[in-house]
């Protein structure tokens, strides 16, 4: 493949539009990603605009492994955060039992936490493979360096005459 770049760009798309899904439902009020965690908002749009600032060819290696690093913490987010515990769940349940700062013990409605956490956190890591093979393969640069010979004889058979 040339370039993992658009596929890294296709697979954070998928990451966000999955973390604008329901992840988790309070009794009959469904809670989409983005609003338990507000930062997988953002870190899709930051690794995005890594990328498109790599395409400069200016410190592309760096930019893509910060890329890589915000999708690493996207995907860290959206497993390991307790959405129970966020501010929006708890203002579910403070609605719900009308306890200020109730939490998912204090009230007696099921909560049930969707997938969608785990399939957007796959997709986030597909993303960073992409992102770190786009960004350790050699460069154009590199490559017609290495086609280059260093020193042309025929050059010099042409001068000699």
């Amino acid at each position: 493949m040339r370039s993992f770049k658009s596929l890294a760009i296709l697979t954070i798309a998928i990451s966000w539009i999955l973390a604008n899904t329901a992840w988790l439902t309070i009794a009959e009020e469904a809670l989409v990603g983005t609003e338990l965690i507000q930062l997988l908002n953002l870190l899709p749009a930051i690794a995005l605009l890594l990328i498109f600032i790599a395409s400069y060819r200016k410190l592309q290696k760096t930019l893509l492994l910060l890329a890589a690093a915000a999708m690493t913490s996207f995907a860290l987010l959206a497993v390991f955060s307790d959405l129970t515990s966020t501010a929006a769940a708890i203002k579910v349940y403070e609605a719900l039992s009308g306890i200020q700062g109730a939490g998912a013990s204090d009230v007696d409605v099921p909560s049930v936490t969707s997938l969608m956490p785990w399939a957007s956190a796959g997709a986030s890591i597909i993303a960073i493979v992409f992102l770190l093979l786009s960004a350790f393969k050699p460069g154009l640069r590199s490559e017609i360096k290495r086609q280059e010979v260093e020193d042309n004889r025929a050059l010099w058979d042409e001068q000699g005459d």
